[in-house]
């Protein structure tokens, strides 16, 4: 876990699968956001009352929720 960030279960699991490379990509697109959580759309559904956004990297995204001076990652995505 890095500083100010919580990973979902399933958002670990899919780290830990990942080779290197790619997991130094995806945390580096956690770290811009977690410094800038606002900067990415919110997607959530209509009537939702949780705050959700996706932010997109090269070859990653994550789906995650802002939370007062941290951010809680919910998914991870590869395309590479």
């Amino acid at each position: 876990m890095q500083c100010g960030t919580v990973f979902e279960e399933l958002a670990v699991d899919v780290l830990a699968e990942l080779p290197g490379a790619a997991r130094l990509e995806v945390l580096a697109l956690v770290d811009r956001v977690r410094h800038a959580p606002r900067a990415w759309p919110d997607v959530r559904d209509p009537g939702s009352v949780e705050e959700i956004r996706e932010a997109f990297g090269a070859r990653c995204w994550i789906q995650y929720m802002p939370h007062d001076g941290a951010i809680e990652v919910r998914e991870i995505g590869w395309a590479g």
